[in-house]
């Protein structure tokens, strides 16, 4: 009695290992195992050129809104009427006409258009250039 008891114990442990055996093997012909490339970023030549770190260059057009100059801060209103806040530094060159000029220069000249080159970091957009027409 105690051998047909454990008889059937072993069918059933054999049916269960067969069954579960199975499925695992028809899910991994179903969903193979595929190996994920890592993608790398490389840096294009007028990236590279930056000095401004490793932000991609910018630039866009609108108009003078506000200049703060103890804070070297320029606020021009980009397409859609989209504020950009853009850090001016001593690399940065600014042109306002044929001639050179100051961050002093563009606090008078609110409402004018103007031409933005800047690099986007995480500290804001640093100002490359500055071009008042």
């Amino acid at each position: 009695m105690i051998r047909r008891h454990w008889l059937n114990f072993l069918i059933a442990l054999a049916a269960f290992g067969l069954l579960g055996s199975s499925s695992a093997l028809a899910q991994s012909r179903r969903y193979p195992i595929r190996a994920y490339v890592v993608p790398t970023f490389t840096r294009t030549s007028a990236q590279q050129g930056s000095s401004m770190g490793f932000g991609i260059p910018e630039s866009l057009s609108g108009t003078i809104q506000m200049v703060i100059v103890d804070q070297n801060l320029v606020v021009v209103d980009g397409p859609n009427g989209v504020p950009y806040d853009l850090v001016v530094t001593p690399k940065t060159v600014i042109m306002v006409g044929s001639r050179r000029g100051t961050i002093e220069s563009l606090a008078g000249m609110i409402g004018k258009p103007v031409s933005v080159g800047f690099v986007p970091q995480r500290k804001g957009n640093y100002a490359t250039r500055i071009e008042v027409s």
